[in-house]
């Protein structure tokens, strides 16, 4: 499959902003994109051999097992986002998975290797990207930390209002395919509880169902998540 096949090209990846388009063809000579079908496994202690993962389309997600084999969801991976990175430099890092058919150009540590001695930009186009991802590690932590379901859910859809959403007027619409169990992973809570709780949301008129997905009132869920609302 070509790289114009996919939404993103790989030369608009975030990897290689501020590189010369022509110069990040010649890096990637004869390394191209590919198809991960739904499912399939990226990164684990059991994929060999590892590789740093661009996506360009599609959607991952990244989990740890629990010691009673659950899945804890801890990050869903859109588009512009890398995956494996832990894994390819050598150190244990979260299982990747297709949440559902993706592209992804996948890089061993050897490719990698060459790109930064060529382009040195790229060390700190990625440094961006794990600073970012820890932003929102540090949210989905705050949002553990509030006791009250309401509040860690509403805190939580705020986190992923600012990473995934689309500002449309005065609200955010979150278009990520989110399912009730993802969002009930994410905060370690049961699927009907999260149930309960978006219901509880949108009879306080922080979120509402349209537009292919979730709208949000960003100042009704601070609001909520600061305990002005009961």
């Amino acid at each position: 499959m070509s790289s114009g096949d996919a939404t993103m090209r790989v030369i608009d990846h975030p990897v290689f902003d501020g590189v010369d388009p022509d110069r990040v063809e010649r890096l990637l000579q004869g390394r191209s994109p590919s198809v991960t079908p739904k499912g399939q496994l990226l990164s684990g202690p059991a994929t060999r051999p590892v590789h740093l993962h661009l996506l360009l389309e599609g959607e991952l997600a990244s989990f740890e097992l629990t010691a009673g084999g659950k899945q804890l969801l801890m990050e869903i991976i859109e588009p512009g986002g890398i995956a494996g990175l832990l894994w390819v430099a050598g150190l244990h890092g979260p299982f990747t998975e297709a949440r559902r058919r993706s592209v992804v150009l996948s890089l061993s540590r050897s490719d990698l290797d060459g790109l930064l001695d060529e382009e040195p930009v790229i060390a700190r186009n990625l440094l961006q990207l794990i600073l970012h991802r820890l932003e929102r590690r540090e949210e989905q932590l705050h949002s553990l930390a509030h006791r009250e379901p309401t509040r860690r859910l509403a805190r939580q859809l705020l986190a992923l209002g600012d990473y995934l959403g689309e500002r449309e007027e005065d609200h955010v619409v979150l278009r990520a395919r989110l399912t009730h169990q993802a969002l009930a992973d994410m905060l370690g809570l049961r699927r009907e509880t999260v149930t309960l709780h978006l219901h509880v949301l949108e009879r306080a008129g922080a979120v509402r169902l349209g537009h292919g997905g979730l709208i949000l009132n960003a100042s009704a869920l601070q609001a909520i998540v600061a305990g002005q609302v009961d």
